[in-house]
């Protein structure tokens, strides 16, 4: 009887832990869905011959507070994961590889933000398209584990 109420709490344990770890992929999820977004709306922002540059700065300034936010969310996780399936483990590797891709995409975004916005328009916009792409990617993966 007491190894059976011990089973019992640890799997009531293992189910909390799990609903957690999926909380936390959904938080990813939504941070990611977030970034896809910001980029795209830069994107499409710079299409125009004439643009608004307060506009682009103020949506790149928001890119980098939802990848800020991402950075943080997977570092918080990354320490609390319960085990995880060698399938799950390698996708939760591809999740933090493309968080670090995203921030070197957005790291850039911000240099070509600091010289002529005009010059840089088509290296702009199509580094907005990349972040979009990879933010997609990730909430792909990070679907994944969230099952």
């Amino acid at each position: 009887m007491k190894q059976l109420v011990t089973f019992a709490a640890c799997a009531a344990l293992t189910a909390g832990i799990a609903a957690a770890d999926s909380h936390a992929f959904r938080g990813i999820i939504g941070d990611a869905a977030n970034i896809e977004k910001d980029a795209q709306a830069i994107s499409y922002a710079l299409k125009p011959k004439m643009f608004d540059s307060a506009k682009i700065r103020a949506d790149v300034e928001q890119l980098g507070v939802h990848i800020a936010t991402l950075r943080k969310d997977v570092e918080t996780l990354d320490g609390n994961l319960a085990s995880l399936s060698a399938q799950q483990q390698t996708d939760w590797e591809l999740v933090k590889t493309k968080v670090q891709l995203l921030t070197i995409f957005y790291d850039r975004k911000n240099d070509l933000m600091n010289g002529d916005l005009m010059k840089n328009r088509s290296l702009i916009r199509a580094n907005a398209d990349g972040i979009a792409k990879r933010a997609r990617m990730l909430q792909q993966t990070a679907s994944r584990l969230d099952r």
